[in-house]
C-alpha cells in the first residue's frame, strides 16, 4: 500500500487527506502545532465561539461550497446590517454611511469555522501526529521527512503549509531549484498581515443604539468590525481586524486600546464585556518565517508555477496560495486540496 505524508493539518491537507479517504494509499499528516486548522481557529471562551482565523464564505466559493453540503455542516447568513461607522479621526469625524447592497451573500459557520477542520479529519480518518516539525526531506528512491524526534517514510508527499514557511522552514535533499525557492519566498501568506480580534458580549448592547456592528477606520486600532452575534446559541459578539501599526504591543496592551475606542462610541461598553481574544498572525510560527520578506497582498497567490509536482510526480504543493481558483481562500485550500488528491487518485490507476 502506497504511503502518502501530508504535512499540515490545516484546510488543505485535510481536504487531501479526505480525498483519499476511500482509496488504496495509506495516508499520514504531520503537524507542527498542537492542533488542527492551521490558518483556521476559533476560541471556545465564556460559552463564545471567538474566531481568530478565516470566518467568511460565500456561494462563488463552489469548492468549499460542495464540501460543506457533503458533510452536511449547517452555516448562516452574515447580516452586516444596512449602515455602518467610519471613523476617520484624527482627521475627521466620525459617520454613518449606508452600506451599498451586495450581489452575493455572505456566510459563517453555525459552531464555528473550527467544526469545518474537526468534521473534516473525523471524516477523512487520517493518523495526524502533533507537535512534529519538519526540518528536513530527503528524496531519492523513496521520500523520507525527518523531524527533530521521528523520520517519516512516504511515497508521496504533500506540501499544505505556506509557501514563505516551506522555502524559510524545511531542508530539502536534493535542493529545490534557486528559480522555484525564489518563488516560495516570494508568495504572500495569507493571514501573515493581520491581526484579528473577537470579542465576546453579555448582550447585543449596540443594536439598542441603532448601530449594527459594521465600523471601518483608517486610523484607530479598529480597522474592521462585523456584528457576529448568534441568537441560535446565545452568543452576542464583535469580530475584525486590527491596524497592524499596533502588532509590537501585546494583547493585552492591545485589548486596552479596542476597550478604551469602543467606549468612546459606548459609554458602558465594558460592564458588557464577557471575553476578549486577538491573535497577530505574524508571531505565529508556524505560519510565517519571522524574518519572511513583507510582500504585497496575494502576490504570487494562483501561480501555475506552484502547481508543478516535482520529483517525478512523488512532491505537490497544495497551500491555499497555490490554488488556481480563488488561492488565498478557504475555497482555494479545498479547491487545491482536493486536485491534489485527485492527481494521486489518477496516478494509481
Amino acid at each position: 500500500m502506497p504511503k502518502v505524508i501530508i504535512i499540515g493539518a490545516g484546510l488543505s491537507g485535510l481536504s487531501t487527506a479526505y480525498g483519499l479517504r476511500n482509496s488504496n494509499f495509506d495516508v499520514e499528516i504531520i503537524e507542527a502545532r498542537p492542533r488542527l486548522g492551521g490558518r483556521i481557529f476559533t476560541i471556545e471562551k465564556e460559552n463564545s465561539q471567538l474566531e481568530m482565523g478565516a470566518t467568511w464564505f460565500g456561494p462563488q466559493h463552489t469548492s468549499l461550497m460542495e464540501l460543506i453540503k457533503e458533510l452536511k455542516i449547517p452555516f448562516k447568513t452574515q447580516d452586516n446590517g444596512a449602515e455602518a461607522v467610519y471613523d476617520f479621526r484624527p482627521k475627521g469625524n466620525i459617520e454613518r454611511f449606508q452600506i451599498p447592497s451586495q450581489d452575493a451573500a455572505t456566510y459563517k459557520f453555525n459552531h464555528g469555522t473550527s467544526h469545518l477542520i474537526e468534521t473534516l479529519a473525523e471524516a477523512s480518518s487520517a493518523k495526524i501526529h502533533f507537535d512534529e516539525v519538519v526540518d528536513l526531506i530527503s528524496i531519492d528512491e523513496h521520500i523520507q521527512v525527518s523531524t527533530s524526534t521521528t523520520v517519516f517514510d512516504a511515497d508521496y508527499l504533500v506540501l499544505s503549509s505556506p509557501p514563505q514557511l516551506i522555502s524559510e522552514g524545511i531542508e530539502f535533499r536534493p535542493k529545490l531549484s534557486e528559480t522555484f525557492n525564489q518563488l516560495l519566498q516570494d508568495t504572500h501568506t495569507w493571514m501573515s498581515d493581520s491581526i484579528k480580534f473577537s470579542i465576546a458580549y453579555k448582550d447585543a448592547f449596540w443594536k439598542s443604539q441603532q448601530f449594527m456592528g459594521t465600523l471601518m477606520s483608517p486610523h484607530q486600532i479598529i480597522q474592521e468590525m462585523y456584528d457576529h452575534s448568534d441568537s441560535n446559541r446565545n452568543q452576542d459578539a464583535l469580530v475584525g481586524f486590527l491596524n497592524s501599526n499596533y502588532s509590537h504591543l501585546t494583547s493585552e496592551e492591545r485589548k486596552e486600546k479596542v476597550m478604551g475606542l469602543l467606549e468612546s462610541y459606548f459609554l458602558d461598553e465594558k460592564t458588557h464585556l464577557k471575553a476578549y481574544e486577538d491573535l497577530n498572525w505574524r508571531n505565529e510560527t508556524y505560519t510565517i518565517p519571522k524574518n519572511a520578506k513583507s510582500l504585497a497582498p496575494h502576490q504570487n497567490n494562483g501561480n501555475p508555477k506552484l502547481r508543478d509536482s516535482l520529483f517525478d510526480n512523488r512532491l505537490f504543493f497544495s497551500a491555499s496560495e497555490t490554488a488556481q481558483q480563488t488561492p488565498g481562500y478557504m475555497d482555494g485550500a479545498v479547491h487545491r486540496g482536493r486536485e491534489v488528491a485527485d492527481f494521486l487518485l489518477d496516478l494509481s490507476v
